[in-house]
């Protein structure tokens, strides 16, 4: 009768940790560091846009600049931290408060702390498309045309992040 018990107690035990797997498949996914790069010709140096997910739905933005596709950054462009909602499917954003390169800066990046801190004003909650391939190493990120508010004949560029950590 013990081991009937105990077997009984382990097969409840192996399915509460089957449905916790499977809840927490989602923001496993998504966690983590994801990278879009591109090299800019007429400056000479590679532009690395990064998305990076954390715990309890925040996530940080960040445009930096780099010598070699995979080196260190030099500087900042752009920068915002944010929370976020996604229900794995669609991603929603609204960053308020951010942080970008004065348009008349000579230089093409800089210090973190040279940026100039702003609002960005939203008329509407921005919205994306996430799906994941290779195995989770590469996600695109499609953002979804307002069709209420803009028109979408023209969809917005589908950007191509691949996982960096």
């Amino acid at each position: 009768m013990k081991l009937l018990s105990l077997i009984s107690l382990l097969l409840v035990s192996i399915s509460f940790i089957a449905c916790d797997k499977d809840e927490d498949e989602l923001p496993k996914q998504l966690s983590g560091i994801w990278e879009e790069r591109f090299y800019v010709d007429s400056v000479g140096y590679w532009v690395v846009n990064t998305l990076e997910f954390k715990s309890d739905n925040e996530y940080q933005f960040r445009t930096t600049v780099r010598e070699v596709e995979a080196g260190p950054d030099l500087g900042y462009r752009f920068y915002y931290d944010d929370s976020y909602t996604w229900d794995g499917e669609t991603f929603s954003y609204s960053p308020d408060l951010a942080s970008w390169i004065d348009h008349r800066e000579e230089n093409f990046y800089v210090p973190k702390e040279e940026l100039n801190a702003g609002i960005i004003d939203y008329v509407r909650m921005p919205t994306a498309s996430l799906v994941f391939e290779a195995n989770n190493t590469k996600m695109i990120f499609q953002e979804i045309c307002p069709e209420d508010i803009l028109p979408c004949e023209d969809p917005f560029e589908v950007k191509e992040y691949t996982r960096a950590d």
